[in-house]
C-alpha cells in the first residue's frame, strides 16, 4: 500500500516543488496497480478497511486531513464501483477526492438555476467503473473535476473510455490544473483561481452546457 498525503495544491503555501499534480498521471500507468482517491474522514475509512483484503498492490492518496464532510458515516466501499452521490439527468460531474465536496456544492448551486446535475465520487481512478461513465454520458454533459493536471488523470481516464465506448454524441470537458506550474499561495486561493472551488466548477459546468 503506497500512501500519498497532502496532495493537489494543499501545500499551495511551498511553492511547486510541494505540489502533487502529477502522481495519478504516473500511478494509473503502473499495470496492476489499483489507484484510490479518499474524499473525507469517513470515506478513508472505508478504503482501509476494503483494502485489508484486496489483492495487489494500491496507491491511496490523501489531502492534508482537512477535507469538508461528504460522508456522515463510513460509506459501503467496492473498489472500480464509483458513489452516485447526486442523482440528475442533464449534467453529471464524476469528481474524485478532494472536489467532491465542492462539487456537491456546485450541483446545488445549478438545481438553484433549474439545472440539475448528477455527482458520482469516483475513488477508483483505476480500474475506473465504465458503468458510471455510461450512466454519465447518457445525461449528454459530463464534466470531470479533480486537483490534479489535466494531463493523464481522471478526466483523461473518462475521455478514453468515452471514446472507446461509443456513447454517441456526448458533450464533455476535463476540469483540472491546466499544464502550468502553479503559482505560491494559500489553498484556498488557488483553488479559486483555477476555478475548482464550487463557483468556480458551476461556472465551468455552464459554460458546457453552453457549447
Amino acid at each position: 500500500r503506497i500512501v500519498g498525503h497532502h496532495s493537489g495544491m494543499s501545500m499551495g503555501f511551498y511553492g511547486t516543488s510541494h505540489n502533487s499534480l502529477e502522481d495519478l498521471g504516473i500511478m494509473r500507468t503502473i499495470a496492476d496497480l489499483t489507484v484510490v482517491c479518499a474524499t473525507d474522514a469517513n470515506h478513508l475509512r472505508a478504503i482501509l478497511r476494503a483494502s485489508i483484503d484486496h489483492p495487489g498492490a494500491m496507491y491511496l492518496r490523501l489531502g492534508r486531513g482537512r477535507d469538508p464532510e461528504v460522508y456522515a458515516s463510513v460509506p459501503e466501499l467496492t473498489f472500480g464501483k464509483a458513489i452516485q452521490l447526486r442523482a440528475g439527468g442533464y449534467l453529471a460531474i464524476l469528481s474524485t477526492g478532494s472536489e467532491v465536496h465542492p462539487s456537491l456544492e456546485a450541483a446545488a448551486e445549478l438545481a438553484a438555476e433549474g439545472v440539475e446535475a448528477a455527482v458520482y465520487d469516483v475513488h477508483t481512478v483505476k480500474p475506473l467503473d465504465l458503468e458510471a461513465v455510461a450512466a454519465a454520458a447518457a445525461t449528454g454533459h459530463v464534466l470531470t473535476v479533480e486537483e490534479h493536471n489535466r494531463t493523464n488523470g481522471l478526466g483523461t481516464a473518462v475521455a478514453e473510455s468515452l471514446l472507446e465506448g461509443g456513447f454517441g454524441k456526448v458533450r464533455f470537458r476535463r476540469h483540472g490544473i491546466p499544464d502550468e506550474h502553479v503559482p505560491i499561495g494559500p489553498p484556498a486561493a488557488l483553488y479559486g483561481h483555477y476555478r475548482l472551488d464550487a463557483p468556480g466548477i458551476a461556472a465551468v459546468a455552464r459554460e458546457l452546457i453552453a457549447t
